[in-house]
C-alpha cells in the first residue's frame, strides 16, 4: 500500500516513521506553497479538526472518487513513536476495512464509531473537551486544598490512586501536582482550539455545553497571562491564580 501522510509535527512524524519502518511505501508533505496532485487511493485524515471541516472533505472526496476515512487519535507524542494510539475512525465499511492495515502500525486499538466521517470528528471533540473538564476540575480541586494548606501533591496523589485511578488523571494530575508544564506535549493554544471547535459541532445540532464556556474562558485568561506555549495542563493556574495562590504575570 502506497500512503500520502500530510503533516510532519510532533505527531506526525514518529507516525510517518513507524509506517516506513513496517514496510509501507509513504510519501509525505508538510508545509509548502508548491501544488500537489490529487491522491489517488483512499485518504485518510488522522488529524483533530472541526465536524464541518470533515463533512467538507468527504464532499471533496467523493468529488475525486475517493474514499475518505476520519481516524482523530487519542494519544501523546510518545504513544504516537510507541504505535500505541487509539484511533477513532468512522466512513464506508469498505473503506475502513482497507484503511485496517495502516490503522493496525499506528495504533494499539481502533475504535469504529460510525459509517460517516463526521462521527468520528465529533468523537475526537468529545474526547478532548473531557480531558479539558478533568484538567479543569483538578485545578479547582488543588486551589481548594491548598487554601487550607493541604498540599495539592498530597491531595492528587489520594484522588488519582483511588477515586479517579485512570490514565487522564494520573498523568495530568502529576504534572499539576509538579507544576510541570514545559515542555508542553499538547499547547494551551490547540486546547483552546479544541475546545472551540466542539462548542462550534454542538451549536450546529442545539446540544448545550456549559463547561465547555467555562474552560474556553479560562483558556483565553491563561494566554492573556502568557500561557500559551505552555502544557494545557497548565489551565490548572488559572483557579490557582484567581485565588491568589500565584502572583499574576
Amino acid at each position: 500500500m502506497h500512503i500520502a501522510f500530510l503533516g510532519l509535527g510532533g505527531m506526525g512524524q514518529p507516525m510517518a516513521t513507524n509506517l516506513i519502518n513496517a514496510g509501507f511505501t509513504v510519501t509525505v508533505w508538510n508545509r509548502s506553497p508548491a501544488p500537489t496532485d490529487a491522491l489517488r487511493a483512499l485518504w485518510i485524515n488522522m488529524a483533530t479538526v472541526s465536524v464541518a471541516f470533515t463533512e467538507a472533505m468527504e464532499a471533496l472526496a467523493q468529488q475525486r472518487r475517493v474514499g475518505y476515512v476520519a481516524a482523530p487519535v487519542l494519544g501523546r507524542v510518545d504513544v504516537a513513536a510507541a504505535g500505541n494510539l487509539n484511533i477513532l475512525a468512522a466512513g464506508s465499511p469498505e473503506w475502513l476495512l482497507k484503511a485496517q492495515p495502516v490503522f493496525d502500525v499506528l495504533g494499539q486499538k481502533t475504535w469504529p464509531f460510525g459509517d460517516r466521517p463526521a462521527q468520528a470528528a465529533a468523537v475526537k471533540l468529545a474526547a478532548n473537551f473531557m480531558l479539558a473538564s478533568a484538567i479543569e476540575t483538578m485545578g479547582e480541586a488543588a486551589a481548594l486544598v491548598e487554601a487550607y494548606d493541604v498540599g495539592k501533591g498530597d491531595f492528587l496523589g489520594m484522588m488519582t490512586g483511588t477515586l479517579f485511578a485512570a490514565p487522564a488523571y494520573k498523568n495530568y494530575g502529576a504534572m499539576i501536582a509538579e507544576d510541570r508544564y514545559s515542555p508542553a506535549g499538547f499547547t494551551m493554544k490547540l486546547g483552546l482550539k479544541d475546545v472551540r471547535l466542539a462548542q462550534q459541532a454542538a451549536e450546529s445540532k442545539n446540544v448545550p455545553m456549559g463547561i465547555a464556556g467555562v474552560l474556553r474562558d479560562n483558556y483565553l485568561d491563561a494566554l492573556a497571562h502568557g500561557d500559551e506555549q505552555l502544557d494545557w495542563a497548565a489551565l490548572a493556574t488559572v483557579s490557582a491564580r484567581r485565588s491568589g495562590q500565584k502572583p499574576k504575570a
